[in-house]
């Protein structure tokens, strides 16, 4: 049986969360999740435009983290511009209260699993299996479950929690 739910559940895993599709809701284009290549929308958040704002709230995610201790959750993102992840490091402490100093950004997904390692050296004291990566990319979750020992979880699991 499947225990990711409880691990998610207990005060005493830490849960590192991705923004976009876990945090943010991916609503960005008018009829698609996103409006612009990979290039264009890099463009446009270095130019000004912040699209990390209130209406990419996710209310369920809002709900699951407002009683966790927030010593214990993190961000690791990928982004494309410096600016993406000032913006995306904002919404995360104003919208989730996820410390500044507990977020972390990656130019490449596969970079995760590092940034992983780095936490993780902050409790010792915990099992591997306590530091919980929570993604939305199949990619991403594959990465970290073929090269450590800590856990996943995909968003979808937050659908009937």
């Amino acid at each position: 049986m499947n225990k990711i739910k409880e691990l998610l559940k207990d005060d005493k895993s830490v849960l590192v969360f991705d923004i976009d599709g876990v945090l943010a809701i991916l609503e960005f284009g008018e009829y698609n999740h996103y409006y612009a290549s990979d290039e264009d929308w890099d463009l446009f958040l270095q130019s000004g435009n912040n699209l990390y704002t209130e209406d990419k709230v996710s209310k369920k995610m809002q709900e699951f983290l407002k009683d966790k201790d927030k010593s214990r959750v993190y961000v690791i993102t990928t982004i494309g511009v410096d600016k993406e992840g000032e913006y995306k490091k904002d919404y995360a402490n104003k919208y989730y209260g996820i410390n500044p100093d507990h977020f972390f950004v990656t130019n490449r997904n596969q970079d995760k699993v590092k940034r992983l390692y780095e936490i993780k050296e902050k409790y010792p004291d915990i099992d591997d299996h306590h530091l919980i990566m929570i993604d939305d990319t199949p990619e991403v979750l594959t990465e970290i479950q073929n090269n450590t020992n800590f856990s996943t979880a995909h968003i979808s699991s937050f659908l009937d929690i």
